[in-house]
């Protein structure tokens, strides 16, 4: 085992001898070829790459448009209401899936920001909402 590491490139392993169990310890490979690989020089021009432009809009996430879309039909809509509407149980999966991504985009405001946690509280679309549904059907 030790001269097929050697013949490899790689570090040696170790054996230790405790209890009647012999216990092998192998090195990590990228250890080892840094030992035996040369340094690389990177090349004197790299090549330059264009610059990319980002979206003028970022791509929404598929359930956060489901969510815009149920709520430029039907307007404000309570948790219960959307979660009947899309078929979901889960008031936590709705809020992590659908929610939380819609409010922190922008996308989405409460009708009572002060009371969040408050049974009345109901989403809507916000005046960002409404241009991605504008930029969408043009």
């Amino acid at each position: 085992m030790i001269e097929r590491c050697r013949n490899a490139g790689l570090l040696e392993p170790e054996f230790y001898l405790t209890d009647g169990f012999v216990t092998i310890i192998r090195r990590k490979p990228e250890l080892a070829l840094k030992a035996v690989t040369p340094q690389v020089t990177p090349p004197v021009n790299p090549p330059v790459t264009p610059p990319v432009n980002p979206p003028v809009t970022p791509p929404v996430n598929p359930a956060v448009e489901v969510l815009l879309l149920l709520l430029d039909s039907c307007g404000a809509l309570g948790n219960l209401e959307i979660r009947s509407k899309l078929g979901l149980r889960d008031r936590t999966h709705m809020r992590k899936r659908y929610l939380d991504p819609a409010l922190a985009e922008g996308l989405v405001e409460l009708t009572i920001p002060d009371k969040p946690r408050s049974s009345l509280q109901k989403y809507r679309l916000t005046e960002k909402g409404r241009a991605w549904f504008a930029e969408r059907r043009s």
